[in-house]
């Protein structure tokens, strides 16, 4: 659960500056060194710029999306983080399922072995044995 809350935090902290760039605007045109130079005149000739062609915006369609719509947007993300999270986890208790027994203390991992304890050798049994007489 604390796994959970921390992902949806991150996820929140990092949609933040995102949200902030794009509250800020479009970043105004600045001209381009690779822009053609105005033509020269003739003589005589006024120079001529073309009118833009007039935009009409209306209120339905200002370019951004409504609150209700980052809402929808937000919870399809956290439905789909969940929805990957589900499946890593049942994966993962499918593949560890039968591992430990039932009646095993909490605490031991089904995915490592048990620590087994190895006989010893009968030269490692005397050196062990020596040692324990040095003393």
């Amino acid at each position: 659960m604390a796994r959970i809350v921390a992902l949806m935090a991150v996820a929140v902290l990092a949609a933040a500056p995102a949200a902030a760039l794009a509250a800020a605007g479009p970043p105004e045109p600045q001209a381009s060194p690779f822009q053609q130079a105005p033509a020269q005149n003739q003589v005589g000739e006024q120079p001529t710029e073309p009118q833009p062609a007039p935009r009409t915006q209306t209120q339905a369609d200002n370019g951004s999306i409504s609150a209700g719509e980052g809402l929808l947007i937000g919870a399809g993300l956290v439905v789909l983080i969940g929805a990957i999270w589900l499946a890593i986890a049942r994966d993962a208790r499918r593949v560890t399922a039968g591992r430990l027994p039932a009646d095993a203390p909490i605490g031991r991992s089904a995915t490592r072995p048990a620590r087994r304890s190895r006989r010893l050798s009968a030269s490692e049994r005397r050196r062990r044995k020596r040692g324990r007489a040095a003393k």
